[in-house]
């Protein structure tokens, strides 16, 4: 007999910086005219102050701000977005976003969102503020509106410093821009079970991630935990913690640093602390394709179970690494990342941690994903296995 239950749940959102892509950041949205196609618009917003009575109490002084917050109607979304179709088609409502080339928008009378060929919307209009980002990797943050335009430049995005004129196929993603820091975030959900009674086996596996992202940073942090028993054998257990923080130099390139947790049974590894930096650069980047290299140094400080002989050492490594992340067929959602450590203070030893997830989407926001994920070391410091690697299923919910 043989049981087996994955239960995955998501957050809307684009992917850290390093490990993905595809989940960018998108712009605002300002009134726009109903005509023919011309220009997109960005403007950043500001936000008047109240003054207060410098005699005013402390409490009060609170009391006010939050009831003006709280009323103000930035804290509220717009629903009278505009999308206009190449086929005449009209909608009044709200903008969700942009993302693998299909604009998201609902209306009141809409049960769920629909979603839009971004090639064939000829007119926005919208009042609020977004995160745009284009296909050359830059972002901008503020309110998009249509304009005039140079013959070839459909859309403007308009800073508070310069105007971008691009194309319509030029902007790959919009995301909107939540007034809450805890509302601006993104992440996801996992959970794994499997049981066989044959040999009283069960595994289990819980894992959990959260972004945030601006026009300049991203941050990343993700987390997994796995546990494994068997009967007649010695149960397993493997933890994982990545953080990675990010900021765009330029449009391709960016640079960040990275903090690595690893315990693994597997590999008699009790812990593996790594702290580095690194630079990347977008070798790609379209509404349904990206594709990343990085390069750094990190420092690793590991401590294996007790072993004759055995003592914690410090590890100085040359980092390498490749992302990539791809959209298909409407359903299917890839991406895969691989690095590499050559060590410095030990030469001819390295070390590889790659991660791969195929996800199919099954119904409206439900998906299936497969993972695959291996942890290899040429040459431990100390007798234990090289390998730990895994493949995990699980059926996810995304919102």
């Amino acid at each position: 007999m043989v049981f087996c239950f994955s239960y995955k749940v998501y957050a809307s959102g684009t992917s850290a910086s390093f490990l993905s892509s595809r989940q960018v950041e998108t712009g605002t949205r300002e009134a726009i005219g109903i005509g023919q196609r011309t220009g997109l618009r960005v403007q950043d917003e500001g936000i008047m102050k109240p003054a207060i009575a410098s005699g005013a109490r402390p409490s009060r002084i609170v009391t006010v701000a939050l009831l003006l917050l709280l009323a103000s109607p930035i804290f509220a979304k717009r629903k009278d977005d505009v999308v206009v179709m190449e086929n005449g088609d009209h909608f009044t409502g709200e903008i969700k976003g942009l993302q693998h080339g299909e604009l998201l928008f609902k209306s009141d009378y809409m049960t769920d969102s629909v979603h839009l060929d971004w090639k064939r919307v000829k007119q926005l209009e919208s009042k609020d503020t977004y995160i745009v980002t284009l296909q050359n990797g830059g972002r901008v943050i503020g309110k998009i509106a249509q304009a005039g335009g140079a013959a070839g430049e459909e859309f403007q995005v308009i800073a508070r410093a310069r105007t971008v004129r691009v194309k319509a196929p030029e902007v790959i993603a919009i995301q909107q821009r939540e007034v809450s820091f805890w509302n601006q975030l993104t992440g996801s959900v996992n959970y794994g079970l499997s049981f066989s009674s044959g040999n009283s086996s069960t595994n289990s596996s819980l894992g959990a991630s959260v972004a945030y992202y601006t026009a300049q940073n991203s941050v990343y942090l993700s987390t997994t935990s796995q546990f494994d028993s068997q009967s007649n054998a010695t149960n397993t257990n493997r933890f994982t913690f990545d953080s990675r923080y990010g900021h765009q130099i330029t449009e391709r390139w960016l640079a960040g640093g990275i903090v690595a947790l690893l315990k693994s049974n597997q590999q008699d590894l009790d812990l593996r602390a790594s702290f580095g930096g690194v630079i990347g650069r977008r070798l790609v980047q379209t509404d349904r394709t990206s594709l990343l290299l990085m390069g750094g140094a990190v420092y690793s400080h590991e401590r294996y179970f007790p072993q004759a002989g055995s003592a914690p050492a410090s590890n100085a490594e040359a980092l390498a690494g490749l992302t990539f992340s791809t959209f298909r067929f409407k359903t299917v959602d890839i991406n895969s990342q691989t690095l590499v450590f050559p060590s410095l203070s030990d030469p001819g030893r390295v070390r590889l941690a790659s991660q791969s997830n195929l996800e199919i989407e099954l119904l409206r926001n439900f998906f299936w994903n497969f993972q695959f994920y291996e942890n290899f070391d040429s040459r431990p410091p100390v007798v234990a296995p090289r390998n730990d690697l895994g493949v995990t299923t699980s059926v996810g919910w995304k919102f």
